[in-house]
Parts: structure tokens; C-alpha cells; sequence
């Protein structure tokens, strides 16, 4: 869809740092606060940062397309009801997005781009295709909705305001006018803020379509994804005819600014899960719409993403990974999100990523660890990122010889999205006849050369229980109670599991691959497993 007189693309293997609409604010309210956002990436391995503009179906920006959030005072009942579905610290800087513009005049949007380019950071805007966060609060009415979605109830899914899997429903790509505003929002973001990318975020997400067997019955309630209701493949063919559409403005917009905008797109993690919501990357890329693609998952940070699946689909695309703050453990008497990754946690994830063939890594809500609400004691275990990633992750020679922290894939009930994302294995029963056999992705070169410990976490302490573990089909160990929760300190973790609970193996790092390995747990009695995790040191 280029021209011969499109301006050159940049070089695959970008390091990308994702902030949402709410994020920047996190810091505080004030202008410094939001540069600091950009200064913290700055002079690191980052290349580019994503500015999202989506609050729900409102946006942070003062628009004439969407409308700035927030747009009309909230009752007191309305308020509580927001603290209680966005959290205490993160409903005090929504209020902060409208008022730097309303109360300053300062557009928050142009001050974080403007600054993110005199630092030498290339800057993409990050479009949620389908934000649906407190859609439902004052029956589709509230603070971060626009004119248009408040007008069009019966352009949503599922229509007339009907309650689907976030309360009121989001838009529904079928209806032409939704997809014309959609693209009018994109087309005055990238002519105001001369961004230079368009990300379209497919995994904020599902549905985008009504169902495809509108002659079955369903209940809009069910929790999501849900069958029959949130299969729409046969509308896969709308939503590429309007890629490419978006790509067609991105290139005309680019020709009268006089700099390519590269176009990508953020995915679920299969592309069998992708075509059953109604996308096809393959069908994007034959048509020349994309420029890479980033492969992902909601909220959770993942290790075995099927990477070969996307790049043998599409050949030559280059396929980026994308790194989020959840560690998969589960909600646990009240405490949400419990487990941040750690420094080590996020070095593994990216070492995986780039075994597995990512071209490279997206950091995604890095920041939203300075919102987290007070655990159920009351205790604060808000924290920054570790900015030791920003040097670190952008390739795998930096990662290289740095402390990580492999994992076991595992997921609980409300993130376990088979419908479009690839299977956890974890958590996991094993029984002396059925042992539990799971992959474990490893990014280290040298693996022989480091000091590896493996960790085995149970539900239960299994005291009296023979246990033996193999790392492709070597015997390791033999296993020893835990000391300490964690193999690397965690101090934001708020719910760590009993060492009693916990056997280490030391593992031979000769016998450990680049890239897949298989773990074999083996017991003499029935065992639930909740966690797998190989520690890697310097020697």
C-alpha cells in the first residue's frame, strides 16, 4: 500500500514502552509529573513509546471526534461506584485527566508526545479497538463514554443497551458509522500529534462483533468469552476491509505530513483464538496493512507464546512480544493482583520471548503498580516499576548473565481465555500414574555456566510425599524443603506462599535448552501443583 515516494520505514526490533490513559497521572497531576513519565525511558534501551488516549469510549485529550472524559460532574453515589470498579488511587487521577486541560489548559497528549521526541523517543499513539472500562456505570452514561456512544445504543453489543460481559456493551464493528468514528478518532490523533505509529489494540479487546449464531439462544450475563454468543468468525471480512482502510489514511496522512506512520497491531496469543472474535492478522498481512505485529495477552505475563504459529503465517512480518505486571497467580482471600513481577520475572519473560523468535518486546502497564489498592490488612504495596528493565530487555546480549526468575505458565478462572488465548498449564493435579509434564521456556545462551534452582509450589505441603522431578528426562534434585518464599526477594508480593509448601530441585544447567524444555513433576501420591519457577544465577 506504499508509494514510491513514501517516506523510508524504520528497522524492525523495536522496545516499546505502553502507557494507557490513565497512567502518565499515576505520578501526579502536574505537567513535571507527566514528563517524568517520559524521562524515566529516556537514555535507556527503550526506542518508542505508546500513548494510548482511550477511557472507556471517552479519551484524555480534548477531542472533537470523541469527547474528553469525564465530561459532566458525578454524583456522589456515581463516584462510589467508580472507586469501587477503578480503585481508590486510580479514580483520583481519572479526575486528574480533564483537569489538566479544563482547570490549566494543558493538553496532556501533546505535552507527553512533544517531550517524548525531544528526548529522542520515537512516539506511537495506542488506539484500544474496544475499551469498556465502567461502561455501566449510570446506565451507559457515565464519565467515560463520548456524545457518540451515549447517543447509539443500539450500536452496541449487545444492542439497546443490553448487559454484556462488562455492563453495557461495547461497539459493534458491523455498523458502518462505528467504524467511520473510529476512524476519524485515529485520523485526528495522527494530524494533531504527528505521531509517526498507529498501534491498533485488538486485545482491549473482545467482542467487536455480535454473535454469529444470532438463532441460538444465550444469556448476555454469562461471563466472558462465552459460546454462542461471542463467536463472530464470519465478520473477520468486515474488520480486515476496514485494516485496510486504516491503512490507506495512515499513508495519505503520512504522504502530507512527509514521514511514514507505521501501522501495527496488538493481537491475541492465537491465531485460530484471533479468527474466532472476528480478526485475521494473516488476511492483514497479505494485504500489505501491517508493519509488525505484537502478540499478547490480557493483563498476564506469559512465557510460551506460540510465536512460530504467527511467523510461518506470515513470513517476514516481523512478531514482537508483549510483556504485562501480572505474575499468573490467583486472587486470594481478597487480595487482587497479589503477585507484581519482579525485575527477575520480567528479564525471563523477555529472555523467553526472544527464545521463542520475538523481534521484539512490548512493556505494557508496567506503571499501574503505583495504583494498586490497599490489601485487605490495609497495608500499601504500591511501588514503581524496575527501571533496570528499560537497559536490559531490549535484547537478549543485555540479558545475558542478569538473575531471572522462568515460569511455568499458569492462569486462574478469570484470565483462562481459551476462547482466543493459548492454554496455561498451571495449576495442575498429578497423580503416581499420571505424571505432570509441562514445557518450560529458557532464554540463556549459556546455561551450563549459571547456578539454577527449581521450585516446585503446592497447594499443600506434601510432608511424607516421595516427589522427583526430571528437566528433559534427566533426573534433578533431589529435592529440599524452602527456606525463604521466594528464590529472589519479592516484597510486593502480598499473598507469598508458605515455604512449607514449596520443594527445591538444584538443577544441572548443562542439561537445560535454548528456547523449550519439558519439566516432569513426579510423586507417590495424588499432588496439586499451583506453580512451577527455575531461578538462574551467576555462578
Amino acid at each position: 500500500m506504499t508509494t514510491p515516494d513514501t517516506p523510508t520505514k524504520r528497522p524492525p526490533g523495536r522496545f516499546l514502552y505502553y502507557y494507557d490513559g490513565w497512567g502518565p497521572f499515576l505520578r501526579g497531576g502536574k505537567p513535571e509529573n507527566l514528563k517524568e513519565c517520559i524521562d524515566i525511558l529516556a537514555d535507556s534501551q527503550i526506542t518508542t513509546v505508546l500513548l494510548s488516549p482511550n477511557i472507556g469510549q471517552s479519551v484524555s485529550y480534548p477531542s472533537e471526534v470523541s469527547e474528553l472524559s469525564h465530561w459532566r460532574p458525578l454524583s456522589p453515589e456515581s463516584d462510589a461506584i467508580l472507586k469501587q470498579g477503578m480503585g481508590p488511587f486510580f479514580t483520583k487521577v481519572t479526575y486528574n485527566v480533564g483537569d489538566l486541560w479544563r482547570q490549566l489548559g494543558v493538553d496532556s497528549f501533546r505535552l507527553m508526545s512533544d517531550h517524548a521526541r525531544s528526548r529522542g523517543l520515537e512516539v506511537f499513539t495506542s488506539i484500544r479497538m474496544n475499551d469498556v472500562h465502567m461502561l455501566g456505570l449510570d446506565d451507559g452514561e457515565g464519565p467515560y463514554t463520548d456524545a457518540f456512544y451515549r447517543a447509539h445504543p443500539e450500536w452496541r453489543i449487545p444492542p439497546e443497551g443490553g448487559r454484556g460481559r462488562h455492563g453495557v456493551g461495547a461497539m459493534n464493528y458491523a455498523i458502518p458509522e462505528v467504524r467511520a468514528h473510529k476512524l476519524a478518532l485515529m485520523e485526528e490523533l495522527l494530524q494533531r500529534y504527528d505521531f509517526t505509529g498507529l498501534e491498533l489494540d485488538f486485545v482491549r479487546g473482545p467482542p467487536f462483533f455480535e454473535s454469529d449464531r444470532p438463532d441460538l439462544e444465550c444469556d448476555a450475563n454469562t461471563r466472558w468469552p462465552h459460546y454462542p454468543r461471542d463467536i463472530c468468525s464470519e465478520s473477520a471480512p468486515i474488520m480486515t476491509d476496514f485494516i485496510e482502510e486504516i491503512r490507506a489514511m495512515a499513508d495519505r496522512v503520512g504522504k502530507e505530513k512527509g514521514h511514514f506512520i507505521t501501522m501495527c497491531a496488538r493481537v491475541p496469543s492465537t491465531l485460530s483464538g484471533c479468527r474466532r472474535v472476528g480478526l485475521d492478522p494473516v488476511a492483514w498481512h497479505e494485504r500489505s496493512c501491517l508493519d509488525f505485529l505484537t502478540v499478547a495477552r490480557f493483563l498476564q505475563v506469559y512465557f510460551d507464546y506460540p510465536l512460530a504459529d504467527f511467523h510461518r503465517a506470515m513470513p517476514g512480518l516481523p512478531i514482537q512480544a508483549c510483556i504485562e505486571h501480572i505474575v499468573n497467580a490467583p486472587h486470594e482471600q481478597n487480595h487482587n493482583f497479589a503477585r507484581d513481577a519482579s525485575l527477575e520475572v520480567l528479564r525471563a519473560a523477555a529472555a523467553a520471548a526472544y527464545a521463542k523468535g520475538a523481534t521484539g518486546i512490548t512493556l505494557y502497564n508496567l506503571f499501574v503498580t503505583l495504583g494498586k489498592n490497599l490489601d485487605p490488612d490495609g497495608r500499601d504495596f504500591r511501588h514503581l516499576e524496575p527501571k533496570e528493565i528499560f537497559q536490559e530487555a531490549g535484547s537478549p546480549e543485555t540479558l545475558e548473565g542478569t538473575d531471572k526468575l522462568y515460569l511455568v505458565d499458569a492462569t486462574w478462572p478469570m484470565f483462562d481465555l481459551r476462547f482466543w488465548d493459548s492454554h496455561a498449564p498451571l495449576p495442575a493435579e498429578l497423580t503416581p500414574d499420571s505424571p505432570l509434564i509441562v514445557p518450560l521456556i529458557v532464554g540463556e545462551a549459556n546455561p551450563a555456566q549459571r547456578r539454577c534452582t527449581l521450585r516446585v509450589v503446592l497447594d499443600n505441603s506434601a510432608a511424607g510425599v516421595e516427589m522427583a522431578v526430571q528437566i528433559n528426562g534427566r533426573t534433578q534434585g533431589p529435592g529440599r524443603p524452602a527456606l525463604t518464599p521466594h528464590l529472589f526477594e519479592e516484597p510486593y508480593d502480598e499473598k507469598p506462599p508458605p515455604p512449607g509448601n514449596c520443594l527445591d530441585f538444584d538443577v544441572d544447567g548443562a542439561v537445560l535448552d535454548y528456547g523449550r524444555n519439558e519439566v516432569a513433576v513426579m510423586a507417590s501420591a495424588p499432588l496439586r501443583i499451583v506453580c512451577i519457577e527455575l531461578a538462574v544465577r551467576n555462578s
